[in-house]
């Protein structure tokens, strides 16, 4: 019986893709709409894809109306953008999967009180793109992503919902959020749930504790200990590691 939903975002909590994602959106930007606004120095974390479509493209000048209406015509070219550019950081062993990851997805997986999902700002082609490429075979059975709102406590709810479907009463249930950024620290809190924290993205333990993050790890290389508090156990722990750090985004 399934007594833990868990939901992991993935940028800077599963994988880090050396910039592919970024890279992907300027060329499908330029293509799309003729400017790119302020991609190198923009900050993708905690952002969903189309949020960051819309800050990007009004920075360039671009009307909102506009924005929208040509915005499915740019999701196609960022996936082939993004496949490409996954492509080039795989054969220069570029694409990290950060440490600890691989270990307590495995774990997790195995086990048969746990239902394990995704919530992530990616459009869910991207999402499923960069798993691949770092190499994640992990089932995730249901998830929220950029594809399905803009707006990231949003796609919290959708996760949730998703996973009722699957089967999981949400009453009966503890619902977990992992992820790197105060965002998704405030996503456990839109679901009434719990929210665990890893600072292997541009966030450290003390201000994703500050967020309210009910345990903070530097990595997950600690599997046990991880698992524990994924589980209910040890909140507001401290557990130390190596701090891997983050690129910019995406």
């Amino acid at each position: 019986m399934v007594r833990t939903l868990i939901l992991f975002d993935i940028d800077g909590t599963l994988l880090l893709t050396d910039g592919a994602g970024r890279s992907a959106l300027r060329s499908a930007l330029l293509q799309i709409f003729g400017v790119s606004g302020p991609c190198d120095v923009y900050d993708f974390h905690g952002k969903t894809d189309p949020q960051i479509v819309f800050d990007l493209m009004s920075a360039g000048g671009l009307e909102r109306d506009e924005i929208e209406r040509r915005m499915p015509e740019l999701w196609p070219v960022y996936v082939s953008a993004l496949e490409r550019e996954l492509e080039v950081r795989q054969q220069g062993d570029s694409i990290k999967l950060l440490p600890g990851v691989g270990e307590l997805l495995e774990v997790l997986e195995s086990r048969g009180d746990v239902l394990l999902g995704l919530l992530t700002g990616n459009i869910e082609q991207g999402a499923r793109l960069k798993l691949a490429a770092a190499g994640v075979t992990t089932k995730f059975q249901v998830g929220g992503f950029g594809s399905d709102s803009p707006v990231r406590r949003e796609i919290a709810r959708i996760a949730a919902a998703r996973a009722e479907s699957a089967g999981y009463q949400a009453e009966r249930t503890a619902v977990v959020v992992v992820g790197d950024t105060p965002e998704d620290v405030a996503c456990g809190r839109e679901l009434s749930g719990r929210a665990v924290a890893v600072a292997t993205g541009r966030h450290g333990p003390e201000e994703l504790a500050d967020a309210g993050a009910d345990a903070v790890f530097e990595d997950f290389r600690n599997t046990a200990d991880v698992v524990r508090s994924l589980l209910g156990y040890g909140d507001r722990d401290h557990i130390q590691g190596s701090h891997g750090g983050g690129d910019l985004g995406r």
